[in-house]
């Protein structure tokens, strides 16, 4: 029946446990490749460690790793994830929410590479939307850094846990890590300060920063768009940087400077629509984006769900 199955769905990665009733691992994975279609499938074999003589791993056998149980799920995702091709640098060319439907409503996803602004007022969502992109991009095999005022290591954790997107085990494996950052005892000195500690984590593929308000309020103009421009910099050396702004936090003419200097603008806002609070996201502007953009969205932040979007019939009615 499992054998019917794969051939049927065409599975990335077969798990084969060596205590599989009547029939041996390797029959099974023999079977498995002599099907020209699965030449390449990545198997990976379950087993207790005193059984660890009976296996031939790697080149002339039919497994690829083996996996000794019992694991957890870090164990699991450190084997896992390089026979799936997490690095593929095809499956990564955007900033992926992990929400297919979001994604489409902004372009298609923003594009690697690119300098992002998410910008609104206080309790609009901005920040359940960098989560989502965080653990969407981690999904596809990125590695971060979130540069936080709005949130110690453990709140982030609860709060993210709180909408279903799990990421200690990304924690665990250094492919996120999470700084909590207080800089508006810095005064001026804060945006070069954030620079900073941001180019020593440029190795990384993706940094966000929620929110940066705290960075640059108070700061001359010239240090703010300078810090922007840093980011730019960054970003043309292949690191993408997302940004989120509290739209309170700037003067309007210095926030239209900001805007034109970045590649993505995304607007978020709260609207009373018919005696009820929703929340709307702008996507003003992507660009190489690969479907428009202009669109406007309404969702709502559910626990154990997170972002779900809300028709704009539904929302009118």
């Amino acid at each position: 029946e499992g054998l019917s199955k794969a051939q049927e769905r065409r599975p990335d990665l077969v798990m084969i446990d060596m205590m599989v009733a009547d029939v041996g691992w390797s029959d099974i994975a023999r079977t498995l490749r002599t099907d020209p279609a699965n030449e390449h499938l990545p198997i990976v074999i379950l087993a207790d460690a005193d059984r660890l003589d009976e296996l031939v791993i790697g080149p002339g056998s039919n497994a690829d790793d083996v996996l000794v149980k019992p694991f957890s799920p870090s164990d699991l995702a450190v084997k896992v994830l390089p026979l799936l091709g997490a690095e593929d640098e095809r499956k990564r060319t955007v900033v992926s929410t992990g929400n297919g439907e979001l994604d489409s409503k902004m372009g298609g996803g923003v594009p690697v590479g690119s300098l992002t602004l998410i910008e609104g007022s206080s309790g609009a969502g901005k920040s359940v939307l960098v989560q989502q992109m965080i653990w969407g991009s981690l999904q596809e095999g990125f590695t971060l850094a979130l540069f936080t005022s709005e949130n110690t290591v453990k709140s982030l954790i609860r709060q993210m846990r709180s909408l279903s997107l799990e990421v200690v085990d990304f924690l665990l494996l250094s492919r996120l890590r999470i700084y909590p950052m207080e800089v508006a005892r810095l005064g001026g000195k804060a945006p070069r300060v954030l620079m900073e500690a941001m180019r020593k984590e440029k190795h990384r593929d993706m940094i966000f920063i929620d929110s940066a308000t705290a960075a640059i309020s108070g700061c001359a103009d010239e240090d703010v768009l300078g810090f922007f421009e840093d980011c730019k910099r960054l970003c043309a050396a292949g690191l993408t940087v997302v940004i989120v702004l509290h739209a309170h936090g700037i003067g309007r003419e210095l926030l239209v400077r900001i805007r034109s200097i970045c590649d993505a603008h995304l607007q978020l806002r709260t609207e009373e629509v018919r005696q009820r609070l929703v929340k709307t996201l702008e996507v003003t502007k992507i660009r190489g984006a690969d479907k428009n953009t202009g669109n406007i969205l309404s969702f709502e932040v559910e626990p154990g769900w997170g972002m779900r979007l809300i028709p704009i019939s539904k929302v009118k009615g």
